[in-house]
């Protein structure tokens, strides 16, 4: 596994590969991707509970008592269910708040181009970014999973460039 980490890092250009990829699916498939990511966090999870129960077994064949490993197990096996039923929930809430708190920003940035064209000072660039700050709160509100999604998406597409220049320009 060590291995392996060393020439994902060595390897720019499969960096950028997986990132591109992953950026890609985040775009185009944001429900799937996401259901997918709270799966496979839940399955880790499970994973690491079934083998501190297990642990928490053989101990308890050796000592005839339960080790701290099954109390442990036991809860990540109760965290990981949580996951599967409550994941999905929670990310919506919490991207729509997010947009309520964007939107909210947007509409105190628009409040300040108000001002700023009172007292004769240039606001375009202010009003841009505070239209820019309210179309994507209402959006992260309105579409949560899907936007928040695409925000991913966008970055790892950005990531992926990056490191595609990046390997370039060391190159030369």
């Amino acid at each position: 596994m060590q291995r392996r980490w060393q020439i994902f890092q060595r390897y720019p250009l499969l960096r950028a590969t997986l990132y591109l990829l992953t950026g890609l699916l985040a775009l185009l498939y944001p429900q799937q991707l996401t259901q997918w990511l709270i799966y496979l966090i839940a399955i880790y999870v499970a994973f690491f509970g079934m083998i501190n129960i297990l642990s928490g077994l053989r101990e308890k064949s050796r000592s005839n008592q339960f080790g701290f490993e099954m109390y442990v197990g036991l809860f990540l096996v109760v965290i990981a269910l949580l996951i599967l039923a409550l994941a999905k929930p929670l990310l919506t809430l919490a991207t729509i708040f997010l947009g309520i708190f964007i939107l909210i920003n947007g509409f105190l940035r628009l409040s300040q181009v108000f001002e700023l064209k009172k007292m004769n000072q240039p606001f375009l660039s202010l009003l841009f970014y505070s239209v820019i700050l309210i179309i994507a709160g209402f959006i992260l509100m309105f579409n949560a999973i899907t936007s928040i999604m695409t925000l991913v998406g966008s970055v790892f597409i950005f990531m992926g460039l990056s490191e595609i220049i990046r390997s370039f320009s060391l190159r030369k």
